[in-house]
């Protein structure tokens, strides 16, 4: 299945944005995410300010300015809150991680007003942008109709009603087949951007050059709110791989997991997002290993597994060496670096068999779960000097040669995502996982 995908720029500009199918334009996003910025500012202000205060006039003209640049380009303008994201003619509106709860603030008092988007094929006024945000004043309790409020009507914009959109949502789920479709076909594109982008990053570390890995963040995303919905697809997909590109599928295919694993574990989108960067990113060292050393056959010397173990602390340079820092880098070093601590000693009986694992420290949720990720991605992979393991020689070797290298409570759970029936080891009291202290 591997050998049929092929990664290209060209791929990358292909994007099906699920049941919209809007391409990715850059140009767009720029002009969107500043809309909806806008927006939030407004909508803020107006909880504690009359819209007819002159702090609004400059934020207004802004706005109108943005507006107005969007209908120039497309003729039209129709923002649409749908769950958690806004659409903008029909592309999804990508934001920064740091702009998430702003979205999630205005998405709530939108729907708050029965507003769930706005349309325009006019070039707008200030006047009646000004009454569109009359709507989110603290003190309107009228009725929002398609030309806005009583005695503040819009003339060119039309508002969507959230209730009569929810009501359409509702309805295509009950029809889901051409959806799930469109679906998946958006998740193969995430995951050859994925790809296109790692193969990228990975030839920059081998010239010593490493480019800004941030530009990964959206995909992380997307991998996010696709794997919510549709986790067979991307389970599915982490079967591709194509020997010769082994670890730039390693890395994504690790990734995809990690966010369907700590979804399973009860970790909020915001915590995938920072496990499934940091996952993407998790091995990137060894792509700096001569080609001979990470293909030998064979046991590695003294001075080979020396240069190996060096691979995770040129993971860690890749992430110092970029801008800033901050408690989210932090996290990324102490994962990136720890991932490959074993999570315990094995005490071992007279025929060899693990009796039981003593924990040597106090791991980082994120990192056991790299860890298992990891592993298991490993030995289901083809290398030149073995084949690939079969999913359930793997995890039985993950719990019983390797064990001493996994926290067994994640494993179990592991197991039981990959949908394979795990070992009966511990309780069903003991089986109770808590991931608070992340």
């Amino acid at each position: 299945m591997a050998e049929n995908l092929k990664i290209s720029q060209a791929q990358t500009q292909e994007e099906n944005i699920g049941e919209y199918g809007r391409e990715h334009n850059e140009k767009l996003q720029v002009l969107a995410r500043s809309l909806v910025a806008g927006l939030y500012m407004l909508v803020r202000s107006v909880k504690m300010y009359d819209p007819e205060n002159a702090v609004f006039q400059k934020p207004l003209h802004q706005l109108q300015d943005i507006i107005n640049q969007i209908i120039g380009k497309e003729g039209r303008l129709e923002l649409t809150g749908v769950k958690e994201s806004f659409y903008l003619n029909s592309m999804l509106v990508k934001v920064d991680l740091n702009s998430i709860e702003n979205q999630r603030y205005l998405l709530a008092e939108m729907r708050g007003k029965d507003v769930g988007g706005f349309t325009l094929t006019k070039p707008v006024t200030v006047p009646e942008l000004k009454n569109f945000i009359w709507i989110f004043a603290k003190e309107q309790s009228g009725a929002t109709e398609e030309d806005g409020l009583a005695g503040r009507k819009l003339l060119n914009m039309r508002v969507a009603r959230f209730s009569k959109l929810k009501e359409k949502l509702n309805k295509d789920m009950d029809n889901p087949g051409d959806l799930k479709v469109d679906r998946k076909k958006y998740a193969m594109t995430i995951y050859a951007r994925a790809v296109f982008f790692l193969t990228k990053y990975l030839e920059s570390v081998r010239a010593g050059k490493p480019i800004n890995a941030s530009k990964a963040l959206r995909l992380v995303q997307d991998f996010v709110d696709i794997s919510y919905e549709q986790k067979t697809h991307f389970l599915g997909m982490t079967t591709m791989r194509r020997e010769n590109d082994y670890l730039v599928y390693h890395q994504v295919n690790v990734s995809l997991m990690c966010i369907v694993f700590g979804a399973e574990l009860g970790l909020t989108k915001s915590q995938l997002r920072d496990l499934g960067y940091i996952a993407l990113f998790h091995d990137a060292g060894m792509a700096t290993l001569p080609e001979e050393l990470s293909t030998k056959r064979g046991a590695l010397s003294q001075d080979e597994r020396v240069t190996v173990q060096k691979a995770p602390l040129i993971s860690v340079r890749n992430i110092l060496m970029e801008k800033g820092f901050n408690r989210s880098t932090l996290l990324r070093v102490v994962t990136t670096f720890e991932h490959k601590t074993d999570f315990g000693t094995a005490v071992r009986d007279s025929r060899g068999n693990i009796q039981m694992i003593i924990p040597k420290t106090n791991l980082g949720v994120y990192s056991k779960i790299i860890a298992i990720c990891d592993a298991y991605d490993a030995l289901t992979s083809k290398r030149p000097y073995r084949d690939a393991y079969g999913p359930e020689v793997a995890l039985m070797l993950m719990w019983t040669e390797m064990r001493n290298k996994f926290d067994p409570e994640l494993l179990q759970v592991f197991m039981r995502v990959m949908a394979i029936q795990p070992v009966k080891v511990l309780s069903k009291r003991q089986q109770s996982l808590s991931v608070s202290g992340l």
